[in-house]
């Protein structure tokens, strides 16, 4: 193949000489050229063709093996597999709109992964129809470690019914798949709640460290969030932050941290005012450095949903 379009450029540039030199055999070699460029056309269609192949040859998951909370699938090639895929929604917005409104695990295939997976539904939050991609709180013993290791916040950890996340491979497909919102419902241990929303939330993937950026704010809450915007994600043994330090070693959590942070929603359980500076579950513009909150959930649904319930805050 490389050789047939070696021999045609040659002959382009050949052609072209000729044209140069002898004016006269200009419509000849107008012709030529254009029976030159019909069989690029033909060599580039073939090219693509076997690219294509090779692609699906190779094509390996996105995730990967993740969490037995999440219950992955290998994928396959057979038709009973594709079926399956098709047949099953991409996020949890996809299974409001089939009519199952009703909150706890479902199974979704988003569209940039080769499994599927299970996810926690927020159908009840402002209508339903949330993905959940983060939850802490107190559910008693044991306690959820969320000071881990890159690989750990790739996959996904923890159990979809208490404290978890659901992975940076997974949040990077469901905000890609469309135009999303996040939501970040945040209570104190006094009982008081407070939220933050922010517009055109994205995750890129792996290859950009995963790369968070949004576009507008909303919410109760204070914008904690500002500060890490367009920031990747470091974990105690991947230093992507623009601290000369590891902020995530510092303040124990993995997060989009800049230098360091303004919102710590993985950082320790601590369950309310503490002593350390910035380690505890901390939303900066609500309840400053030094009181970690006793529930945060992150939640995601496409822009523009239309609930059939009536709103809840």
């Amino acid at each position: 193949m490389c050789y047939t379009i070696q021999l045609l450029c040659s002959l382009s540039l050949f052609f072209l000489t000729q044209a140069n030199v002898h004016h006269h055999t200009a419509c000849s070699t107008v012709g030529s050229l254009e029976g030159i460029i019909d069989s690029l056309s033909s060599t580039v269609e073939e090219l693509t063709d076997l690219a294509k192949q090779r692609i699906a040859k190779l094509e390996g998951p996105i995730c990967s093996e993740h969490d037995v909370s999440h219950f992955t699938t290998p994928i396959s090639t057979n038709a009973t597999q594709i079926k399956k895929r098709t047949s099953l929604p991409e996020d949890c917005t996809s299974i409001y709109q089939q009519v199952n409104q009703t909150s706890g695990i479902h199974k979704i295939w988003p569209h940039f992964l080769n499994h599927p997976i299970s996810v926690y539904c927020d159908m009840e939050t402002l209508g339903g129809g949330w993905t959940v991609i983060q939850r802490r709180g107190d559910f008693g013993n044991p306690v959820e470690n969320f000071y881990q290791t890159w690989t750990a916040y790739k996959t996904g950890f923890g159990n979809l019914t208490r404290e978890f996340w659901l992975g940076n491979d997974i949040i990077f497909a469901l905000t890609n798949q469309n135009n999303m919102v996040l939501r970040i419902d945040l209570e104190d241990m006094e009982g008081e709640q407070r939220y933050a929303e922010y517009d055109e939330f994205l995750v890129q993937s792996e290859m950009e460290l995963y790369k968070m950026s949004y576009k507008t704010y909303r919410g109760d809450a204070g914008d904690s969030l500002s500060t890490h915007n367009n920031m990747m994600f470091t974990t105690r043994d991947r230093d992507n932050d623009k601290w000369e330090q590891n902020c995530a070693t510092t303040y124990k959590g993995g997060w989009w941290y800049n230098k360091c942070h303004h919102s710590n929603l993985n950082g320790l359980y601590l369950g309310g005012s503490h002593e350390e500076f910035a380690v505890g579950i901390n939303w900066y513009h609500w309840k400053g450095h030094k009181y970690s909150l006793k529930k945060s959930e992150m939640k995601i649904r496409p822009v523009g949903f239309v609930s059939r319930k009536e709103p809840q805050k």
